[in-house]
């Protein structure tokens, strides 16, 4: 442990010495506790182990973060000892000896997945905590993981929480937050909602001794001198312990140097002792004050990240569908089969799948297990979602139905698999009013026929479709060329050139005065990263490549191109829609080897406590390149119920002690504000974002080599990714990028289906503006919840019309609890229609009680 320095150690005689006010302050305090759970790390003895020192050491207080899944199994696998624990709860730890801070299912990151998923996290770990200590509380929300994200004020206190704390000192391997402030801060989530929290000190410094703490893990006397130094009045330090270690109090067993005295207390007691005698510093906490230092661009995160982003779609899309389910044909909620979904989903989400991927025994690393669990998550989305669709491949099918799971009325095509019996057969296809609408037969990679056709669906609903003979709608395929390839739409005028690389060297957008949005000289969509074993760069811009046109109908024109970079063969397709400003891309390499990609080598030299590290640098690593001209006055990404704009010069970084936020959760959005135009990127997982003075924007793809822990992170397969590019005039909110992000990943959901007696088209829900969002639909009991999030800057209030009756409507919390009643009124087609107010990035939910369907 490092020494104080000279002057440190005169101000703390100082502090002993004199008398007065200041006395108080040579009391400081420690926040002890365990960390881990069954899926992580907790032995059967831990349950005995904490009851016995707690009984043996009365001054000891420790706050708990275990998975709340441990208790199903350690209630049976160690029953007597957890009795004990259960018991000790009841009549003592929870009067101040025992608190419960983190009650997540899996303790995720909360950057990296969706808000909704991070609610399911909250609710289902508290009621489960709840089955098994009744009298439990959750008033202080405590990590030992970097664990937080910007909106996480409103989620707490709609859980009933008072109280954060927004430090990680133990366990920074995978980043911290910002250094900021004293005593207690005002943690300002971006909705406006604020909670008392004590941050990391501006003057808690990273560890000069290693990669993984503050200096306030351990209460040392440098950490409280400067403390005392840069004004804090009530030093508290923290340590959350894995279960299974045996140190008992951390200060005094597993540290023996520490500042005395040092007050053992639960991070509640802390903050109720202190929150009146400091003054609380405002904090606007954006998501660039959490700073994640992962291994992104590595094949096995990126898999991951995909597969998790597929199910949070698929569970939300399938509460949807259920819920209408629940109205349209009276079928139960199945509230079991979806508690199991999420719980495989939320395990998926745990943040040592993220960190620790390769832990494990072969077979059964966390990677392996991501796979298994959100395989069985889809499986049970799947099934809800096709239980509104009935005799599905019947040799009378006739009608098509699509659903729309967003709030608002849209138009968008929709793919469906067509069955044996009509494959190969001309096709149309009609609306309700008897027009043919545009339609595309493809096929897909396993070789099957899709019907694909553009369809206009009512919000939070469906609309059915006639099918019939008709014209050949097969599209123009495999047109080769050597030469440049010019691709024209409604919206764009795009140059495809092969002899470099394939990739878009012009792009004009017709809608806006024929803007040039590639910058001369540069190369869009192009593919470059350093090979260290080779010693150099390569691009795929170097290289001539093939392209063919692989489909050009009537909704769509799709590019093949196939290329190569330092003799790694790969190809992109690049899709532009008819009726659509969004290019779609989808990128497939095929790896021979191991290539090292990254800034250098680190096989053999690699040392965790080195604070640089070659995984860090984005810059080069292998990644899509967007040089758009003109697009760097402004960035914009979006979080979990937020918006965030950039604040960074740049994104590049290449040590632990200087991460920067450079995470892509949905979309990263760069803006000419002179201009009044922007360019948003889509990814379809959560990873690494790159800019710097020379590229406006860049989309992280691979990194091989050593990284956290020394491990080899290696290539396994191919990667395969999808990315999209939206141009548009004005800043994000103005063009509906939060919502055009929800179209792409919760597209229209369509099957054949045969003659109904049910209405032909149907709408739950109808929001006006398209930057008020259906979050999530759920069903408890006979009663709705409809959850809106707004993205919408403009105060005004915002109209939803519901296509449904209710004996009344509450506006409840995330516990349940009734706020507010909402006013509606029934309109003379039988619709209630109410108004909602909510700041931007703020959320609601409300109960329909006892929701019926109405008769129109």
């Amino acid at each position: 442990m490092k020494k104080p320095k000279l002057y440190q150690k005169i101000l703390l005689l100082f502090i002993l010495l004199v008398g007065g006010t200041t006395l108080h302050a040579q009391k400081t305090w420690f926040v002890d506790g365990y960390h881990g759970g069954v899926y992580g790390h907790y032995p059967e003895w831990q349950a005995r182990f904490m009851v016995d020192k707690l009984t043996d050491i009365p001054d000891w207080k420790i706050c708990l973060e275990i998975e709340p899944e441990t208790w199903d199994t350690v209630s049976v696998s160690d029953a007597e000892n957890f009795k004990a624990l259960q018991e000790y709860y009841a009549n003592t730890g929870r009067f101040g000896r025992i608190e419960f801070v983190n009650p997540t299912w899996a303790q995720p990151y909360c950057y990296n997945i969706s808000g909704e998923s991070i609610i399911r996290q909250f609710g289902y770990g508290i009621a489960k905590i709840i089955e098994y200590f009744p009298d439990a509380t959750f008033t202080t929300y405590s990590v030992e993981e970097p664990c937080f994200t910007s909106s996480l004020p409103i989620i707490l206190k709609n859980f009933g929480y008072k109280y954060a704390v927004l430090r990680n000192p133990n366990t920074c391997w995978g980043g911290y937050t910002s250094a900021f402030g004293k005593d207690l801060v005002n943690w300002i989530g971006p909705d406006g909602t604020s909670m008392p929290a004590v941050p990391r000190y501006a003057c808690e410094g990273l560890s000069t001794i290693n990669c993984y703490a503050t200096n306030s893990n351990a209460n040392s006397e440098e950490f409280i001198a400067a403390s005392f130094d840069d004004g804090v009045k009530y030093p508290v330090g923290m340590t959350f312990q894995d279960a299974g270690w045996r140190h008992g109090p951390w200060l005094g067993n597993a540290v023996k140097e520490y500042y005395k005295p040092s007050i053992f207390a639960t991070w509640t007691e802390y903050i109720e002792m202190v929150k009146d005698k400091v003054e609380h510093t405002d904090w606007a906490f954006s998501l660039e004050d959490v700073k994640p230092g992962l291994v992104w661009g590595s094949q096995v995160l990126q898999k991951l990240a995909q597969e998790v982003r597929v199910s949070e779609n698929r569970m939300i899309m399938a509460e949807k569908m259920a819920s209408l389910n629940y109205l349209y044909t009276g079928e139960n909620w199945p509230a079991q089969d979806f508690a199991e979904a999420w719980r495989t989903l939320m395990l998926a989400q745990h943040h040592d799948c993220w960190i620790v991927p390769y832990n494990g025994r072969p077979g059964h690393t966390w990677a392996n297990n991501v796979t298994r669990w959100t395989n069985s998550s889809n499986q049970i989305a799947d099934e809800k979602i096709d239980k509104l669709f009935s005799s599905n491949g019947n040799s009378n099918n006739k009608f098509i139905r699509v659903f729309n799971t967003l709030g608002s009325i849209r138009t968008d095509w929709v793919a469906i698999s067509l069955p044996e019996n009509l494959k190969g057969k001309d096709l149309s296809v009609l609306n309700k009013l008897g027009k043919e609408l545009p339609s595309q037969l493809s096929t897909d990679a396993n070789g099957n026929s899709i019907f694909q056709f553009e369809a206009t669906v009512p919000g939070m609903g469906y609309a059915t479709f006639l099918l019939k003979k008709g014209k050949n709608i097969k599209s123009s395929a495999n047109k080769l060329s050597d030469r440049i390839i010019k691709v024209e739409t409604d919206f764009y005028v795009a140059k495809i050139d092969p002899s470099k690389g394939g990739t878009i060297t012009s792009l004009i957008d017709k809608k806006h005065g024929n803007k040039q949005l590639v910058e001369e000289g540069k190369y869009l969509n192009d593919l470059r990263g350093y090979f260290y074993q080779e010693k150099q760069f390569h691009q795929g811009s170097d290289s001539n490549a093939k392209i063919s046109i692989i489909e050009d109908g009537e909704l769509f024109t799709q590019i093949k191109v196939e290329n190569e970079i330092a003799g790694q063969p790969y190809y992109q397709l690049i899709t532009f829609a008819k009726n659509s400003p969004r290019i779609d891309f989808e990128l497939h390499i095929d790896w021979d080897g191991q290539p090292g990609i990254g800034a250098y080598d680190q096989s053999k030299n690699y040392k965790a406590e080195v604070r640089a590290k070659a995984f860090y640098n984005d810059n080069y690593k292998l990644l899509l390149q967007f040089p758009l001209k003109g697009m760097t006055d402004k960035l914009y990404k979006n979080g979990p119920f937020d918006v965030c704009e950039s604040q960074l010069e740049n994104t590049l970084y290449s040590s632990w002690d200087s991460i920067k936020h450079n995470v892509i959760l949905n979309w990263v959005d760069v803006e000419n504000v002179s201009d009044n135009y922007g360019v948003a990127l889509l990814a379809d997982h959560t990873t690494s974002y790159l800019q710097t003075e020379d590229l406006p924007l860049g989309l992280t793809v691979q990194y091989v080599g050593r990284a956290l822990w020394g491990r080899n992170y290696r290539i396994h397969g191919p990667t395969h990714m999808r990315y999209a590019l939206i141009p548009h005039a004005n800043n994000w909110e103005e063009a509906e990028i939060e919502s055009e992000s929800s179209k792409w990943n919760e597209p229209l959901i369509g099957q054949i289906i045969t003659s109904s007696n049910e209405p032909a088209q149907r709408s739950l829900l109808d929001v006006e503006d398209k930057n008020l969002h259906v979050s999530a639909t759920t069903v408890d009991g006979k009663d709705l919840l409809v959850r809106f999030y707004n993205t919408s800057s403009d105060n005004k209030k915002q109209k939803v019309t519901l296509n449904c009756n209710a004996d009344k409507i509450e506006l409840v919390d995330l516990n349940g609890k009734v706020i507010d009643s909402i006013q509606a009124k029934k309109e003379g087609n039988g619709k209630l229609v109410t108004t909602l107010s909510m700041p931007q990035f703020g959320f609601q939910t409300l109960r329909l009680v006892n929701a019926k369907l109405s008769n129109n």
